[in-house]
């Protein structure tokens, strides 16, 4: 076996979040987890797992294959959005131009409400959230990813 490659359960565990977006369901299919197996246990196994960089790198592979697979796509709706608003200006309807740029400002979740601030916090300190992202072993293809998403925003 290749060192670099996943064990089985490895990569059902990053299946299973590609799937699902939730780590601590996606350790519970992966792995045999009791009943009575403490949620903080779950959240902080799921966390080592999605902390390390092969299984990080395999579920942005993931991503991008679902992502390259999908019949409808961000970039179909965002293409969709400015067709209607090219067409709404020509026929002079404001109120038809503003419903495609405010679709396209949902579409990249822009229009996300302002966010109450919420404890985000476990007694022994399992859920304490990380101070930003590490995106310093992300795959090339989801940075070029995120660069993409950014740069049609902000071409709007």
């Amino acid at each position: 076996m290749n060192k670099d490659a996943l064990t089985q359960k490895q990569e059902a565990f990053a299946l299973a979040y590609v799937e699902t977006g939730n780590a601590a369901e996606a350790y519970r299919r992966a792995y045999d987890v009791k009943a009575a197996t403490l949620h903080s246990t779950i959240y902080s196994a799921a966390s080592r797992l999605l902390s390390d960089a092969k299984i990080y790198a395999r579920v942005g592979e993931l991503q991008s294959q679902a992502a390259s697979l999908s019949l409808y796509t961000v970039k179909d709706a965002f293409t969709e959005y400015e067709v209607a608003r090219v067409l709404a200006v020509k026929e002079a309807n404001p109120s038809a131009a503003v419903a495609a740029v405010k679709g396209k400002v949902a579409l990249f979740g822009l229009d996300a409400p302002a966010r109450s601030k919420t404890e985000h916090t476990s007694p022994d300190g399992s859920m304490t959230p990380q101070a930003g992202i590490d995106l310093s072993k992300a795959p090339p293809e989801l940075l070029e990813w995120i660069v993409a998403q950014n740069d049609a925003a902000n071409k709007q």
